[in-house]
């Protein structure tokens, strides 16, 4: 069995680690569009849950469905504390204001 190393490669791999560079990072997606996310596999766990047909498949359409409710429920509850407030019913493209505080 033959190896053959892109030499170019592992000098890159090894300049990097000796530089202790941080790997590249993505960032995270606001709170805002994690909390319709979890909404809609909310949605999706019910409808899944009301068109199950196997006997086999109703106690996990059951499960997933209170599994996103509370994981939709938390992340709710976590964007109230932090100031944003969060209505699906407010336009499609815009779901999410933040409280300012007035003053009054």
């Amino acid at each position: 069995m033959q190896f053959h190393f892109n030499m170019a490669a592992v000098r890159n791999l090894v300049d990097n680690l000796l530089e202790n560079k941080p790997p590249e990072s993505t960032p995270l997606p606001k709170l805002p569009d994690v909390v319709e996310q979890a909404r809609q596999e909310w949605f999706a766990a019910q409808s899944y849950y009301n068109t199950v047909t196997d006997h086999d498949l109703v106690d996990h359409a059951v499960y997933l469905m209170q599994a996103t409710e509370k994981k939709y429920m938390y992340l709710l509850k976590q964007a109230r504390q932090s100031g944003v407030n969060y209505s699906p019913y407010q336009h499609e493209e815009v779901r999410i204001e933040v409280y300012k505080e007035t003053g009054k």
